[in-house]
């Protein structure tokens, strides 16, 4: 096998994908789930600072897209700590769900 053979053959398994292209997707991903959580505190501490209120919008999106991104890696990988952290955050994301609708049933009546 020749270097054009199995340099052919790596992008057929990879999807036409560079092994370092997702290397970089993986670390772009992970840095904008740390800056989402930290954006999510920036904007609960100044809610709570202002108007002296626990907002819980911006986690219920945070852990809808941790929980959904858990999902996506699960599914691909089938890995049982994926399939945990997917549970962890659809049960976060379900929990700070119900908080938001009791908070506007309560703010309706």
């Amino acid at each position: 096998m020749d270097r054009n053979e199995i340099l052919e053959k790596s992008r057929k398994e990879n999807n036409n994908r560079d092994l370092a292209e997702m290397g970089i997707v993986t670390e772009a991903n992970s840095v904008a789930a740390r800056v989402g959580a930290a954006l999510c505190c920036l904007v609960c501490v100044l809610s709570m600072r202002m108007r002296n209120i626990i907002l819980c919008s911006p986690w219920i999106i945070y852990f809808g897209i941790l929980g959904t991104s858990f999902l996506v890696r699960f599914t691909k990988a089938k890995r049982k700590s994926d399939l945990y952290l997917t549970c962890v955050f659809f049960l976060m994301f379900l929990t700070v769900l119900v908080f938001f609708i009791i908070r506007l049933r309560g703010a309706a009546v």
